[in-house]
């Protein structure tokens, strides 16, 4: 019996399910990091545009919607929506079949083809031939498939020859198979890299993706410039709301230093059991051998307790061995306010320059969420100050100290980029046991510029500032940034040391 060409089918659809800047303690001594806090944020909106057909598809839908009459109250068992040129339908064995610009569309997700078949009875629907899927959100999807079986009733299916855009990562797969609660790619391959061909991506014979919360990729290889850089039996991360942030999908850096030589760093964790992870991380420097870091952490609701040993290096290139830390930290926003607080503790036996103490410290402080001085938010001031008690049981010293920052950033125009900073803290390098992590003197001014040339190069220059000494120049520093399409490269030279480094970032992450 032929019918209209649009049916409503109170069928319930499983959407297919795919995996800022906030703190003022900028790791430069110049502050430069917040240059480059900018440029990640611009990045980020540029690989946004990009997925204008997301956007399109979303405000198309909107009107047909609207256009319909049609009112999405219960997203999880929206009505699916069938329209094609032709469509038979048998109400009561449930067969369809749908011919000629076939879309199958639920809430807001829709799958197009040329053909399609199923039984509205079982929920089953069969597409034998290439269709194409596109999804607002939770996760985003734009992706293609040559084959595609999938059971409404059940939230069940297989896609062969899966490839496209998740989110934002490009994934290919040989074959996907769906459950209600998680999903498996086969011979398939993620990378965050839009390029033609990726420099860089992950492969692996089979991947597990149990949505927000982990994945597990099975005989995992990792490839730069079509090398394989790092293989293992078993890689796991966690993905979606549950990632921390700290996880790379390529777990190797590399650097070379004046004072490092080539430095390799890996960094290796594995959950044993709930919110308990042991972690390392490797690094081999051609100068100074092996400095490696082991620890087990325990982490939840905000609040974290980490055992630690290893070799830190900051960097004003100082190295401090900690034979075991006990480090516990909380920290959490003020009701809904635009206040944060931080509390650390650390307890631990630290070494330097073979002075070795047992090394105590209690580090409270308050954050302010960027002032916005302008209403596209060009202008930003990031403000913090806090409170730190420590004592050191090698000469039974204390340190008591108050310290702030106020970091002011402009965007000129979308070329320019600068900020000014003042910093204080009764504590430095002047007047303490150690010397790791801590400034060269009490009250800093720091400044700079960023300007971007075009869209593979950037030039920065950062000062730093003594202001307790007449504004005396201590630090200065140039930094050219080129990307090779997903690298970037990172050439920083310190005139005031004489000394220079590379880094090879890898974007995306």
């Amino acid at each position: 019996m032929k019918i209209e060409n649009k049916i409503l089918l109170a069928l319930s659809f499983s959407a297919i399910s795919l995996c800022t800047y906030q703190g003022q303690a900028f790791a430069d001594d110049t502050d430069v990091e917040i240059l480059n806090f900018v440029e990640d944020q611009r990045k980020e909106a540029r690989e946004e545009a990009k997925n204008s057909a997301i956007k399109q598809f979303k405000e198309e839908l909107e009107a047909e919607y609207a256009k319909d009459g049609i009112t999405i109250q219960d997203p999880e068992n929206a009505p699916i929506i069938f329209e094609g040129n032709d469509i038979m339908y048998n109400s009561i064995t449930g067969e369809v079949y749908g011919k000629g610009n076939v879309k199958i569309t639920q809430n807001y997700s829709r799958m197009t083809t040329e053909r399609a078949e199923g039984n509205l009875n079982s929920g089953d629907v069969v597409i034998s031939q290439k269709a194409h899927m596109l999804q607002v959100e939770n996760p985003t999807l734009d992706i293609n498939s040559e084959k595609t079986k999938y059971n409404y009733n059940n939230k069940t299916g297989v896609m062969n020859k899966l490839k496209g855009r998740v989110d934002n990562r490009y994934i290919s797969g040989e074959q996907v198979e769906f459950y209600p609660d998680y999903y498996i790619i086969y011979n398939g391959t993620m990378t965050r890299c839009p390029a033609q061909k990726p420099d860089y991506y992950l492969s692996a014979d089979k991947i597990e993706i149990y949505p927000d919360d982990h994945m597990v990729a099975y005989n995992a290889k990792f490839f730069i410039k079509g090398q394989v850089i790092y293989q293992t039996k078993e890689y796991t991360t966690k993905i979606g709301a549950n990632s921390d942030g700290k996880n790379d999908w390529i777990p190797f850096r590399l650097k070379m230093s004046d004072s490092d030589g080539l430095s390799i760093r890996y960094k290796w964790d594995q959950e044993l059991v709930d919110n308990v992870d042991a972690y390392a991380e490797l690094n081999y420097m051609t100068k100074h051998d092996m400095r490696n870091i082991y620890g087990v952490g325990w982490h939840n609701a905000g609040n974290s307790f980490n055992i630690e040993s290893g070799k830190y290096e900051d960097d004003d290139d100082i190295w401090l061995e900690k034979e075991i830390a006990y480090i516990y930290n909380y920290g959490q926003r003020i009701g809904d306010s635009p206040l944060r607080f931080n509390f650390r503790n650390e307890y631990g036996l630290w070494k330097e320059h073979g002075v070795k103490s047992w090394h105590r410290e209690h580090d409270l402080k308050l954050m302010h969420d960027p002032i916005r001085f302008d209403d596209k938010g060009k202008i930003r001031l990031f403000p913090s100050i806090g409170y730190k008690l420590v004592h050191e049981d090698y000469d039974d010293s204390n340190y008591n100290s108050l310290y702030y920052d106020l970091t002011l950033l402009s965007e000129f125009n979308d070329d320019l980029v600068g900020y000014v900073g003042y910093h204080y803290s009764r504590v430095s390098q002047e007047n303490t046991l150690f010397d790791y992590g801590l400034n060269d003197y009490s009250k800093k001014l720091s400044a700079g510029l960023s300007y971007t040339i075009d869209d593979k190069n950037r030039i920065v220059v950062a000062t730093g500032y003594d202001a307790s000494d007449g504004l005396k120049m201590r630090d200065l520093d140039y930094y050219w940034y080129h990307d090779w399409h997903c690298v970037q490269t990172e050439l920083k030279y310190e005139q005031k040391e004489d000394k220079w480094s590379l880094h090879f970032n890898f974007l995306n992450f």
